[in-house]
């Protein structure tokens, strides 16, 4: 059983390595020259820049992750607790991230002119730059307290609890409930609101220009489908992955070898499937990575 989940670990790492990388390395890539637009558009691009190279250093520390546990060398405690830290604390920056993402399409969706919201949209796109620094700070102090925290140890018992390296997890859950709350719950409420609101706004508009004899064409149409689609995908996403975060923490009784790894390998995937959906629902970015893939193939 452990041999044939630890190969499956390695298929699974290596298809979403490469795929992740490819992906969100195309994302950086296509949005690399943010700083040279200064008009909302590069804002835009700029939060796809951070999400991307996020994802990359994501996707890096997981694959690093996998190795270590299938090495001798790689069971050393401090270098696993190293590794928890960078993880949740990229975790964060990527949950944040996509919260700026989300109130970003929110502003430029909604249609108001309102003296408050006005003065809101304009300070968020003034402060979007500093915004992304605090919220990627604050995610790192949050959850460096992590390294001291939590304590690994070999049990005697070998049916305990463990990872697939064979360490015991023991974590402080008065702090990780802390943690949770402050880089991942409260984020991604904003998220949910924030998406709540661009839905309802598309599906108001596709109603309202279906009703009347406006001239938008089946493939505007199609494109605001496909927006609501996108949105949709990425909260649904997003939340398994909170989800799978929140229950294994709080239930320590999956902290075994079996459900680790099945833990693992949903989790490995989310860089991707996060490049993914960017990808395929901007159409922009979708014919760029087509670009990239037609030119490598020649």
């Amino acid at each position: 059983m452990m041999s044939t989940l630890r190969l499956l670990r390695f298929i699974l790492m290596v298809i979403s390595g490469v795929c992740g990388t490819f992906f969100n390395c195309s994302i950086v890539g296509l949005n690399f020259r943010f700083w040279r637009d200064i008009t909302i558009s590069g804002s835009y691009k700029k939060i796809l820049f951070v999400i991307g190279l996020v994802n990359i250093f994501m996707q890096g520390i997981l694959i690093f992750e996998g190795i270590f546990d299938t090495l001798p060398f790689g069971r050393d405690q401090t270098r696993l607790l190293l590794i928890m830290t960078l993880e949740f604390a990229l975790f964060g920056v990527s949950i944040w991230s996509t919260t700026w993402l989300s109130m970003f399409c929110c502003l430029r969706l909604l249609n108001s002119s309102h003296w408050l919201f006005l003065k809101i949209r304009v300070k968020f796109f003034s402060w979007l730059s500093y915004l992304i620094v605090a919220s990627a700070l604050v995610s790192l102090a949050i959850n460096l307290p992590i390294f001291w925290t939590t304590t690994l140890d070999n049990p005697y018992n070998t049916s305990e609890f463990t990872n697939m390296s064979g360490q015991r997890i023991t974590v402080d859950y008065y702090y990780m409930i802390f943690s949770l709350v402050f880089s991942f719950s409260f984020p991604f409420s904003m998220t949910c609101v924030s998406i709540g609101l661009s839905v309802s706004t598309l599906l108001r508009h596709i109603w309202r220009i279906s009703n009347s004899d406006s001239h938008l064409t089946s493939a505007q149409l199609q494109g605001h489908h496909q927006a609501v689609r996108t949105m949709v995908i990425r909260v649904v996403v997003d939340f398994l992955f909170f989800l799978i975060i929140v229950i294994g923490i709080a239930n320590s009784s999956i902290l075994n070898s079996l459900a680790y790894s099945l833990l693992w390998m949903i989790i490995v995937t989310y860089p991707t499937s996060q490049a993914f959906i960017l990808i395929f629902g901007n159409p922009k970015l979708r014919s760029g990575v087509w670009g990239v893939l037609k030119a490598l193939g020649k």
